[in-house]
């Protein structure tokens, strides 16, 4: 058993030198069942790389061990690979954690956010509400606006349709888990378009959404980032990224954009279409522009060093400064589209170079984010390794922006609220363009 662990531990270390993303795994082929699976051996893998690995395995907001519990009586009767993983795939959802999935996914699954998201939903009163829409999506195209409420998804009551990504899994699903399945359910099946049913207090609108997909891949081809111009006089700089934070592509496009804006009075990073993930090459190369001497952007802890061998490891990670220096004030935007490196970015330009931030909830990706292929069952594990921290000791997830919003991409009128709020809290009164 030490041996079997080992290994994974020096899989692992390989993984982390290599860059981290978090977007959704790709689709290969299905592994091909075989007579020798065996189900059990496959969840004691399974469960021996959760309890090592998995940085938030101690969560308090459910109960592990019974919803384990229940997942391996369920996992224990599969008869082959697919099976199998299928649970596996139920399973990492409860934990209502972006950055723990299991595939590899077919068509069959839900889109997985927050990459294949457009509409982020709101849980109260036992009602289902919109709470933000991806800008630029076919969400904000078909006009959907916060505050409206949920009331089916693909012709499925929310009621019925926010657990059904569980499986059988779940007979008593806490708020959280039932928002998380809301979000599931309104993103609909991978590459599939979605019908749902919406009230705006005055009428019901049936609506067919194209996939999620869709403007993902269409956000994926497009330019790595948008250089603009806002302010009265044209003097604000904004810098918009557009999920390429794993695009070490962006480091020289990034140094380019802060040149080309080296006149303006004041920079807005716009980091609220960046779901996807990255690496911190791109990450300190961003931050790197914006501090004058060595800073602390983050601060990491990895559990499973403590767990194995009882030895806590906790880091601070740094950033240098970079040219072209930038030394005007900087506000950073961003949201619930706004994950993993992005959320780094977020509290790094916080923490080391002063940014003032402005952003609704952002995507709570736990962690930093390792793969694992499991053997015995051929399925794919994505979850966070490592616990990730504000300099000041803030957990990453329950970080709360210098001004926070209840929506960052869309208000109730379809404008831009983190924008307009920037604009004025620079002073400024027109929109960038």
């Amino acid at each position: 058993m030490k041996q079997r662990v080992s290994a994974i531990a020096f899989s692992l270390a390989i993984s982390l030198a290599a860059p981290v993303y978090s977007a959704e795994q790709e689709s290969p082929s299905q592994p091909e069942s075989t007579e020798n699976f065996d189900a059990q051996e496959a969840w004691q893998e399974f469960e021996d790389v959760f309890r090592l690995f998995y940085a938030y395995s101690d969560r308090s907001d459910m109960d592990v061990e019974t919803l384990l519990e229940r997942a391996k009586a369920f996992a224990s009767q599969s008869t082959n690979r697919e099976q199998f993983r299928k649970i596996l795939h139920q399973t990492a959802l409860t934990f209502s954690d972006p950055h723990f999935i299991v595939g590899p996914f077919d068509d069959t699954d839900y889109s997985i956010i927050p990459t294949g998201l457009d509409i982020a939903t709101e849980y109260r009163d036992g009602q289902f509400y919109i709470a933000d829409v991806r800008a630029g999506s076919a969400a904000d195209k078909a006009g959907l606006r916060p505050g409206w409420k949920i009331i089916s998804a693909d012709g499925i009551p929310m009621a019925q349709a926010v657990t059904k990504p569980y499986g059988d899994l779940l007979p008593n699903p806490t708020p959280k888990q039932l928002n998380y399945g809301a979000m599931l359910a309104v993103s609909g099946l991978r590459n599939q378009a979605r019908e749902l049913v919406f009230s705006d207090d005055r009428t019901k609108r049936k609506l067919t959404l194209a996939p999620t997909y869709d403007y993902s891949k269409e956000v994926r081809e497009g330019p790595l980032l948008e250089i603009t111009r806002a302010g009265d006089t044209d003097n604000i700089g904004v810098i918009r990224i557009n999920n390429a934070l794993g695009n070490n592509d962006l480091i020289a496009a990034f140094d380019q954009a802060v040149e080309n804006l080296s006149d303006t009075k004041a920079m807005i990073i716009d980091l609220r279409n960046t779901p996807s993930g990255g690496n911190t090459e791109v990450a300190r190369s961003i931050i790197g522009h914006f501090v004058q001497e060595t800073r602390a952007y983050q601060v990491h802890e990895i559990p499973s060093i403590e767990r194995e061998f009882t030895v806590p490891r906790r880091f601070i990670e740094q950033v240098k400064p970079r040219n072209q220096q930038y030394k005007n004030p900087v506000i950073v935007l961003s949201g619930r589209w706004t994950g993993s490196m992005g959320e780094g970015l977020v509290i790094g330009l916080d923490a080391a170079a002063d940014a003032y931030t402005i952003a609704s909830d952002m995507g709570d990706l736990l962690g930093g984010l390792s793969n694992f292929t499991l053997e015995k069952s051929g399925a794919r594990m994505d979850l966070g390794t490592e616990t990730l921290f504000h300099v000041d000791g803030t957990p990453r997830e329950d970080y709360i922006a210098d001004m926070p919003l209840a929506s960052s991409d869309r208000d109730a009128n379809g404008n831009d609220p983190a924008m307009d709020k920037a604009l004025q809290h620079l002073g400024q009164s027109n929109s960038a363009r």
